[in-house]
């Protein structure tokens, strides 16, 4: 009889240990501690997947070949935006905090949600894994981001500190925002040749040839020009990069027809690279029309100009059918014609 209630007690003191351990696991906190998802080795990091768990969302990759970062899609490979890929990196990874775990109401939609939605991110150092996670939306306040840690028992909202606003879009996975805006981005000494040729203007034409020390001002007919070889060599420093603006493609590349219309045009400007390192490249400069750069006030009835903006031109890199947006801050000290270079 003892023996019976002996076991009975005993059974019962293991269930309530068991039960007490289950609610203790499902319900804690303690194991995720709020330096989970924070990425500690930054510097070690070669490669970065973004693989959505939606199907019809393409995965891309951002990796660091040869010191430079590129980024890919099944696709299309181009030169990445190196200060992007650093911010993700060196800013957003190291610093990514719990700041709670998901409630028990919102638990089965936010992991429902990140199942279906959410993108995984892996991070490696030559192809070896260091760090994953799953990336989900916004909070309703959107000061926060849902994500899930392998492992763990449910999603947390995640927060930087000192930052107000959702991590969400340093995960995306649209190549075009992760793409280096620089059209033009190497060493001077990379530049083999430059042409530079304006259409309405040949007379003004000019191509600058370079081998080692030696730099050379020619016109279009190859004729060697007398000129002021400071000026030469500070004009290929100038042309070492070239950027266009930042984000999403111009709306005008919706348009075939509208695309077609520009680069059928007479060009403002073209540039024409050849490198040592790299295959030659053109960049071609439109004109913008010219009303896209200025203000008219609201109350002028007559159409009067109150402020003319800076102009913008349209860039096209051969190779790419896209049209860009450039500002004239970018491209007029480039603008130098081939009578700037003569030697009186």
């Amino acid at each position: 009889m003892q023996k019976r209630i002996l076991i009975a007690v005993t059974l019962l003191v293991s269930a309530i240990l068991i039960t007490f351990v289950l609610w203790r696991n499902l319900n804690s906190t303690a194991a995720i501690s709020h330096d989970l998802f924070a990425l500690k080795s930054s510097k070690k990091i070669t490669k970065i997947t973004f693989s959505p768990n939606n199907t019809k969302l393409p995965y891309l990759t951002l990796e660091k070949v040869n010191d430079h970062w590129i980024v890919r899609t099944e696709t299309q490979t181009f030169p990445a935006d190196t200060h992007a890929i650093h911010e993700l990196l060196y800013w957003a990874m190291p610093q990514l905090q719990v700041k709670c775990p998901v409630a028990d109401a919102a638990k089965e939609i936010v992991t429902k949600d990140i199942a279906l939605n959410g993108t995984k991110v892996i991070f490696s150092q030559d192809n070896q894994e260091i760090h994953t996670l799953y990336v989900g939306f916004p909070t309703p306040t959107q000061d926060a981001t849902y994500m899930y840690f392998p492992g763990t028992e449910r999603p947390c909202e995640i927060t930087v500190p000192g930052f107000v606003g959702y991590l969400t879009p340093y995960f995306n996975t649209n190549i075009q925002l992760w793409r280096s805006m620089f059209m033009v981005d190497v060493a001077v000494n990379e530049i083999k040749s430059l042409k530079v040729i304006y259409p309405n203007q040949p007379q003004e034409s000019f191509q600058i040839l370079q081998d080692h020390q030696n730099i050379v001002l020619k016109n279009l007919n190859n004729q060697i020009i007398p000129a002021n070889q400071s000026l030469i060599a500070g004009y290929l420093e100038l042309s070492k990069s070239l950027a266009r603006e930042a984000g999403e493609p111009a709306g005008i590349n919706n348009s075939s027809l509208a695309v077609k219309q520009i680069t059928q045009s007479n060009p403002q400007v073209i540039f024409e690279y050849t490198f040592t390192t790299q295959a030659a490249k053109t960049i071609t400069i439109y004109p913008m029309d010219v009303t896209a750069g200025e203000t008219y006030s609201m109350e002028e009835k007559d159409g009067k100009l109150k402020t003319k903006e800076t102009n913008i031109y349209w860039a096209k890199e051969s190779g790419d059918p896209l049209l860009w947006v450039m500002q004239d801050i970018v491209l007029h000290n480039r603008l130098k014609k081939l009578s700037d270079f003569k030697t009186p």
